[in-house]
């Protein structure tokens, strides 16, 4: 009786389980792949992808080991993020903003904004104007291609 106990719980829990870690892996949004960058190859980028009630997309980008765009050569102003889009291109989403401590820079960089339209890659140049419609010459991050399955 023991033994038949014991089994029905180690079954229960291991169902438990799976059922657990495929919610979790089913909630999460692709995985984004970012090359080791040519420009910056200290810098460690994490992107996250979620769609939201509103059937928009949620951009999330953190950057550790980040240099200044002033250390760059040629020397810029900005970090701008841009999304590849499955119907509209490449656009402009915002600037990826370097946090600065309180007397030097941290190495760390983070963007949050969404875009109404299916992203399928991230893209990150240096710009002297964040405002700018096209990517220039300076690009310093671009992931693989991904897919979102929704």
């Amino acid at each position: 009786m023991m033994n038949q106990t014991s089994l029905f719980r180690q079954l229960t829990f291991s169902c438990l389980l799976a059922v657990a870690v495929g919610f979790l892996a089913s909630s999460c949004g692709p995985k984004i792949y970012f090359p080791v960058s040519a420009v910056v190859p200290a810098a460690e980028p994490k992107a996250d992808i979620k769609k939201t009630k509103e059937g928009a997309y949620r951009v999330k980008l953190d950057v550790n080991n980040l240099a200044l765009p002033e250390r760059l050569s040629p020397p810029k102003r900005n970090y701008v993020v841009w999304v590849n889009t499955e119907t509209q291109g490449v656009r402009n989403i915002g600037e990826l903003k370097n946090r600065r401590g309180m007397l030097a820079n941290t190495g760390k960089a983070s963007f949050l904004g969404t875009v109404p339209e299916k992203p399928t890659q991230i893209i990150v140049t240096a710009e002297n104007n964040p405002n700018v419609q096209f990517t220039g010459d300076h690009t310093v991050l671009r992931s693989d291609v991904f897919r979102i399955k929704k």
